[in-house]
C-alpha cells in the first residue's frame, strides 16, 4: 500500500517540468530476473528517486533514492524501501505414505516443482550501491547492488538479504 502512494506522489510531482528527466530501464541479475524500473533525476542529474518491479521466482516493488558520490556522476549510493531479495525458504516435502504409484510420482513431481519455485522475497530497508558506466541518469549500462534487512513475504521471519543486478537505462 506505501509503495502505490509514493509511485502515485512521484508521478503527480513529475508533471511537465519533470517530464525530460523520467527515464525507464530494465534489467536482471540474482535473485530477480526481470527489473523494470522508471526513475525521475533531481539536482543536476547527481540525484534520482525510482521504482521498480522485482521479478523472479518471487516478486516484489522497491523504491529508492540515489545520490552520486563521485565527480563523474559514476559512483552512487542509496537507500531503498521494498523488496532487497530472495532466498530459498527451505521447506521439507512430506510423503504420502500411499501404495498408489501415482500418487507417489506425482507427490515427486509437486516436490521438486516446490523445491524451485519456494522462494520468498525479504522486505524492508536497504542500502545501495551502483556504478553508472556513463554516470547517473544517464543512458547506458548500470550495475547495482543492494543489501539490507526485513521480514520475508509469507513466513515473516526476519532477515538480511541482497541482490545484484545489470540494468540498462534508455
Amino acid at each position: 500500500m506505501n509503495t502505490k502512494i509514493l509511485l502515485l506522489v512521484l508521478s503527480l510531482g513529475s508533471g511537465s517540468a519533470f517530464a525530460n528527466d523520467v527515464s525507464f530501464s530494465i534489467g536482471g541479475g540474482y535473485p530477480y530476473l526481470v527489473v523494470p524500473e522508471v526513475s525521475l533525476s533531481a539536482d543536476n542529474n547527481s540525484q534520482r528517486w525510482y521504482a521498480n518491479y522485482k521479478i523472479g521466482l518471487d516478486d516484489g516493488f522497491s523504491v529508492g533514492f540515489e545520490h552520486a558520490v563521485s565527480d563523474n556522476n559514476k559512483h552512487a549510493l542509496g537507500v531503498l524501501v521494498g523488496a532487497i531479495g530472495a532466498r530459498d525458504t527451505d521447506q521439507p516435502c512430506e510423503s504420502t505414505n500411499t501404495d498408489d504409484i501415482a500418487s507417489e510420482l506425482g507427490n515427486i513431481f509437486g516436490c521438486a516443482l516446490g523445491q524451485i519455485f519456494d522462494d520468498e522475497t525479504t522486505n524492508g530497508i536497504g542500502l545501495t550501491y551502483s556504478y553508472n558506466f556513463n554516470g547517473l541518469n544517464n543512458s547506458g549500462f548500470r550495475l547495482i547492488l543492494d543489501a539490507g534487512y526485513g521480514k520475508t513475504s509469507d513466513s515473516n521471519e526476519k532477515r538480511a538479504d541482497g541482490a545484484i543486478r545489470i540494468s540498462y537505462e534508455f
